[in-house]
């Protein structure tokens, strides 16, 4: 290994061009594996098929809508429990960070300004650049959207506002 990485950083010193040009192949590659590994992890294949999912949602695997489930969980920790958990058939997890946004006075301008509100509705198959009233429920991504939360204040308080949020919005 010594004696390949001395003639080789020789080489590359005396023909800088093909140095470079090795380095320019070596970042176009890995921007593209990084590219095509963001694809694969955003995209669900088939009809349920949506290009902007957020990037904390592990979805599932199955293309029938009737029986997949959404399990919305307090915080990173609970999400890494869940997705443990879960059968990746038919439920996906999506772990919120805090509590989200009161929506109770909001319109359809602010809604989206909270980036946890927003990812909520790109996970269930919102289009929240439409913004109308009532919404199109037609395109939801999931039968059952199920709301875990921890036994205590706050975790109430995280029930309270989704439901709000979905009761209103």
């Amino acid at each position: 290994t010594q004696v390949v990485n001395e003639e080789l950083h020789d080489y590359l010193e005396r023909h800088r061009d093909v140095g470079k040009a090795v380095f320019l192949k070596a970042m176009s590659e890995s921007q593209a594996r990084e590219a095509a590994r963001k694809a694969r992890e955003t995209v669900r294949k088939g009809a349920l098929t949506s290009g902007d999912l957020p990037g904390k949602l592990a979805d599932c695997t199955s293309r029938d809508r009737a029986n997949t489930e959404l399990y919305i969980v307090e915080g990173d920790s609970a999400g890494g429990s869940a997705k443990q958990a879960r059968d990746k058939e038919f439920q996906a997890v999506l772990p919120l960070k805090g509590k989200p946004k009161n929506t109770w006075q909001d319109s359809g301008d602010t809604l989206y300004s909270n980036k946890e509100i927003e990812a909520i509705a790109l996970a269930v198959g919102v289009d929240h650049h439409r913004l109308e009233d009532p919404v199109d429920l037609s395109n939801l991504r999931y039968k059952k959207l199920i709301i875990l939360a921890d036994a205590d204040v706050d975790g109430s308080h995280i029930q309270v506002l989704l439901l709000t949020l979905f009761f209103r919005h």
